[in-house]
Parts: C-alpha cells; structure tokens; sequence
C-alpha cells in the first residue's frame, strides 16, 4: 500500500489542505495520508486545528509528498531549519506535489533548478524572484515533480497522483462525488486534458 504524506505548518490555506485530504481520503484500499508538521497540531490560516500524524522529518519514507500553501504560513516554514533540514525529499523514488505557494518549497531546495513550475498568480513574482521560471498554467509536471497554481487545481494534482499510482479509473473513482450533476463529461474532458497537457 502505498503511502501518501501531507505536509502542513502554522498559517496553512485551509482549503489547499482540506480539499487534498478530502479527496485522497476518498479510497482506503490502495494508499494511506499522513498530515505532518512540525508539531502535534497546526492553525490554518481561518483558526481551524488540525492534528499531525508524525514529524515532517517522514517524509522521506513516504512514496508520495505534497505540500500545502498558505500566504502567511509559507515563508514562515521557509525561515524555520527545524523545518527545512527536515525535508529529505528525493525526486527519483518519490512523487513531489505542491499546491500554489507550495512550490517555494521545491524552489528553496532546488528541486526546481533548470524546470519549469508554476505557483498562484499572486505568488509568481515571488517564486520568479528565486530564479524559476514560472508558467501560467493550472498543473505543470516536470518528471516526478508536479506544481499546481490556483486552490481547485487541486483536482488535477489529486488526479495526477492517482494517475501516476494506478490509472484514470482511480483517477475517476477518487473525482466522482465531487463532480457537478450534470457536468461529469465536462469536468472528465477538463481534467483529463489538464493534465495531459502539464507534462513537460
């Protein structure tokens, strides 16, 4: 079974965090989530308390990694060495994933040395700032590594993990409760085609 980690800190954006988890919590059977942080419990950005299942240091043992956002939150954990000598993350065993200003994360270890990503439009000027070339694009994928931009583009990264892990199936089965009535074939065609066109 595989395992899928989390990573949050003080200051998260709720909905980044909370609309990954949803979705990945969708399935029991085929993978695990574990929210880690720095410590027993993180505030997100609207006061709401959300409790760790282990030290960030984890990530390492984890086959897939995604960082949350948050305005406040990420350059806080930037600043933190507890934090950032924590974050052993290796490319070519693992499935990175960031949403929004998750990236920075990638950026600050240069796991975005010489590729391309992307990041909130609010957030571009910053990330361009450390040296990356940055896309206007909901999903870019680069290898194993995979950013998003935007708070619903969650769907695409959730569905790329899914993707990468299993198949579209899984893909769909993890979707299906969040899909509008009325417009599955819409949002198929909108996803499918998202993350088709973010590989690089």
């Amino acid at each position: 079974m595989y395992q899928i980690a989390i990573v949050i800190f003080d200051e998260f954006t709720d909905i980044d965090f909370f609309l990954m988890r949803d979705i990945l919590g969708r399935t029991t059977t085929d993978w695990t989530v574990k929210v880690l942080g720095t410590k027993p419990s993180h505030r997100s950005s609207l006061g709401m308390t959300v409790e760790t299942d282990g030290h960030v240091a984890q990530v390492a043992d984890a086959d897939v990694v995604l960082f949350s956002s948050g305005y406040k939150g990420v350059p806080a954990a930037l600043a933190d060495p507890e934090f950032m000598s924590a974050l052993k993350l290796d490319p070519t065993r693992q499935l990175l994933g960031s949403i929004c200003a998750g990236s920075f994360f990638f950026a600050k270890l240069g796991l975005l040395d010489n590729i391309s990503a992307t990041t909130h439009p609010d957030a571009k000027p910053a990330l361009v700032a450390m040296g990356v070339e940055v896309e206007d694009s909901a999903l870019v994928i680069n290898g194993n590594i995979a950013t998003a931009g935007g708070c619903l583009s969650s769907l695409y990264l959730t569905g790329w993990v899914a993707e990468r892990l299993f198949d579209s199936a899984k893909r769909r089965e993890i979707h299906r409760q969040l899909i509008p009535a009325g417009q599955a074939d819409v949002f198929e065609a909108l996803i499918e085609s998202s993350i088709t066109s973010a590989i690089r």
